[in-house]
């Protein structure tokens, strides 16, 4: 486990990272950024010692921010449905941030297994085509997670920040998660939508496992930026090229 380290954690109240700024911030010296718009996050995160900074990645000037950070992690997304606002809070966004503390010693993006082009059953690897897989009920997930990736890769690149894009699929939990979904559907009699090719496979990856690959995903960061599946096959958060199950 990271120790000792001043860290920057973006969306630190989601389901993915809150178990990741909890865990982190009982050895170091954590800040969470994020709009807070609901008190609550704010309050469960202070009470784990995270501190809270307010800002709005699509808008806010960040220089009330730190930037002497050691690592940064960014778990911020944005899914209001309208194109212009979700483009400049996850992509322009994610890469003023990842500027803004570009002396980190590495940077963690998380990204999502939804940027690739539907497959079937046909297990993904990284270098497999990109696609607009969501647009049915996200309509800009998939295509903000793909600009993200590149604006990640370019201020990498620009400003030789050390920097991995993880691929996440599917993360779950005690504090949700895609089975408590779809179980919440079945105690609610609603249909649970199923891809065509069957068996409909997904990689779950528990919140202990995600949290105990962080300390390996910052410790492959590179430039150019290192580009993996993080799932949960034996294989998660390697270099092997993993594959995951298109979902």
């Amino acid at each position: 486990m990271i120790a000792n380290e001043k860290i920057l954690i973006t969306g630190p109240a989601s389901q993915v990272a809150w178990p990741i700024a909890r865990a982190l911030a009982t050895r170091n010296e954590v800040y969470g950024l994020a709009r807070f718009s609901d008190p609550s996050h704010r309050a469960r995160l202070e009470a784990a010692g995270v501190t809270c900074l307010q800002a709005d990645l699509a808008q806010d000037s960040l220089a009330s921010i730190p930037d002497d950070f050691t690592y940064g992690l960014n778990f911020a997304v944005t899914r209001s449905g309208v194109f212009d606002y979700d483009l400049a809070s996850n992509a322009e966004g994610g890469g003023r941030i990842m500027f803004h503390c570009r002396n980190v010693k590495a940077w963690l993006h998380c990204s999502s297994s939804a940027v690739y082009e539907y497959a079937g059953r046909h297990p993904l690897k990284e270098t497999d085509p990109l696609g607009d897989s969501r647009r049915s009920f996200m309509p800009t997930y998939s295509i903000c997670k793909i600009a993200a990736e590149v604006l990640a890769r370019f201020v990498a690149r620009q400003w030789n920040i050390p920097t991995t894009i993880a691929r996440l699929n599917v993360p779950y939990g005690d504090n949700g998660g895609l089975p408590a979904y779809h179980l919440d559907s079945m105690f609610a009699g609603t249909p649970i939508a199923l891809h065509p090719d069957k068996p409909s496979l997904r990689n779950l990856i528990h919140e202990d496992d995600y949290v105990a690959h962080v300390p390996t995903l910052l410790a492959m960061a590179a430039v150019p930026a290192t580009t993996i599946n993080w799932e949960g096959a034996k294989r998660s958060a390697s270099k092997s090229g993993a594959p995951i199950w298109s979902s």
